[in-house]
């Protein structure tokens, strides 16, 4: 949906903002903007449109983030409109658009230079942080107004509206694969709260340090699938030559280990379940997989792209990775991987 510039207008006005301030960042699940406040701050407005969030929804997700910024978390905390308001809803050729400002992350994009052990230890602690938090909020609230992970739009309505670019057996394998997930006990320290999509491409580094925004997929879910995430979009995505080598694993460990041991010094989850991880872990395959099918024309890109794209198809299908999980956590004390007793 592209918007004119008065409507763009009457979305930022509330928050002092003026459309002549706006710098278009995106558009994939929302479109983003950046936008400069008279007062020479930097902020970040969001435009919610046709995605499946209410209102209700979003306000529970500028809740959680408030709470975290005023626990001292490094998150970028919303912002409110001149009457008060985190957020306002708009309507656009009958399509409810809900638009939300947040404060812009300091520091820069997390780029490849960046990139160290260090890094990625800090990525575990916020990540540890978090959690931490989750479980703090969630003994605040009686009731948190969004729906949990297995209802996400990322394998409901974004898998149906694939259609026949879906097959039956991926269909039923992500089905699969969500029935075994669920079957895992819930608790409060396995269970909140969860970001739903924590990577380094949702982090800018400043000084040193990692701060953390984009909580749109903000659910009710596992605290292991935000580890999950950060295995596969931080580690495994980072490291991995277009194709799985045979040297893919051995790169990855030391970033996990870094990952898992800053996670150990904040978060709540003490004990890693391999196949619960390895699930979710496949689970954010196939949620990549049906994303680029949701915002790419896959006929067109090329060849290389098609034949990665038929890999994860696979891998979802058969429920089996060129990760070599048992090899990487089945065992090691290190990461304090265990077997789901059945």
């Amino acid at each position: 949906m592209k918007f004119t510039g008065a409507q763009l207008q009457a979305f930022v006005e509330p928050y002092g903002l003026h459309v002549d301030g706006l710098q278009h960042l995106g558009s994939s699940q929302n479109h983003v903007y950046r936008a400069r406040h008279p007062s020479g701050a930097d902020y970040v407005v969001r435009i919610s449109a046709g995605r499946f969030r209410t209102r209700a929804e979003v306000a529970a997700e500028l809740a959680w983030i408030t709470f975290l910024s005023g626990q001292g978390l490094r998150v970028c905390a919303p912002i409110a409109t001149q009457e008060g308001e985190l957020c306002t809803l708009h309507t656009v050729e009958g399509q409810p658009c809900i638009v939300t400002c947040f404060q812009h992350a300091p520091g820069i994009r997390v780029g490849a230079e960046h990139l160290s052990v260090g890094l990625y230890k800090g990525l575990g602690r916020l990540l540890g942080e978090l959690h931490a938090g989750a479980v703090r909020f969630g003994a605040s609230v009686a009731h948190w107004e969004r729906g949990h992970w297995h209802e996400s739009r990322l394998i409901c309505q974004d898998l149906e509206a694939m259609g026949g670019l879906a097959t039956g057996r991926f269909r039923s394998s992500v089905a699969e694969l969500v029935r075994d997930l669920r079957g895992w006990p819930v608790d409060s320290s396995t269970y909140g709260p969860v970001h739903g999509d924590v990577s380094f491409g949702n982090c800018h580094v400043h000084e040193g340090e990692l701060w953390l925004f984009d909580f749109d997929n903000a659910e009710h879910g596992y605290f292991v699938q935000d580890l999950a995430t950060v295995l596969y979009d931080s580690v495994y995505c980072k490291v991995l030559n277009k194709f799985a080598d045979p040297g893919l694993t051995d790169r990855m460990l030391p970033l996990w280990q870094a990952v898992w041991e800053g996670y150990q010094e904040t978060g709540v989850v003490k004990a890693l379940d391999a196949e619960q991880l390895r699930k979710f872990f496949l689970l954010r395959e196939a949620v990549i997989y049906i994303h680029y099918h949701r915002v790419l024309d896959v006929k067109a890109v090329s060849d290389s792209f098609k034949a990665g794209l038929e890999i994860m198809r696979e891998n979802v299908e058969r429920q089996e990775h060129q990760v070599e999980f048992p090899a990487v956590f089945g065992g090691d004390a290190r990461l304090q991987g265990t077997r789901r007793k059945s």
